[in-house]
């Protein structure tokens, strides 16, 4: 088997073309950073096995995931399960790759929380230092 792997720029080519975008990161990731593509499917890795059926056969489809391991193994599997290999494709690299080609991602703004000190003064004493 051969899987072939591409750059985010022939990823976004084939997309271009009519391929389907299959982002297999779990909701946690894809709420921090996610692709901006019109025709996007997430079916995350952890139960991706229960889910795969409805995926088209008839289409290329780009599987894509952070780094790009987690999108090559879903890829194989794909191909295993009947899919054709020529219309099956990895994102080399993920979304981390995606976005240094200056592709569009939309990114959640960071946020902290930091625990209430006992004190207003952070000291950790009853009174005030």
């Amino acid at each position: 088997m051969n899987i072939k792997e591409i750059s985010a720029i022939e990823a976004k080519e084939l997309l271009t073309e009519g391929a389907l975008l299959l982002d297999v990161r779990e909701q946690d990731e894809i709420q921090q950073k996610a692709f901006v593509h019109d025709e996007l499917l997430n079916i995350p890795f952890s139960i991706f096995d229960e889910n795969y059926g409805e995926l088209p056969k008839d289409r290329k489809i780009v599987v894509a995931c952070h780094l790009g391991i987690r999108s090559l193994r879903v890829a194989q599997f794909l191909v295993i399960q009947g899919w054709d290999e020529a219309k099956i494709f990895s994102l080399e690299g993920g979304i981390e790759a995606w976005k240094q080609a200056g592709l569009p991602v939309k990114t959640a703004p960071r946020t902290f929380s930091f625990a209430k000190p006992a004190t207003s003064c952070g000291c950790g004493s009853d009174g005030c230092c």
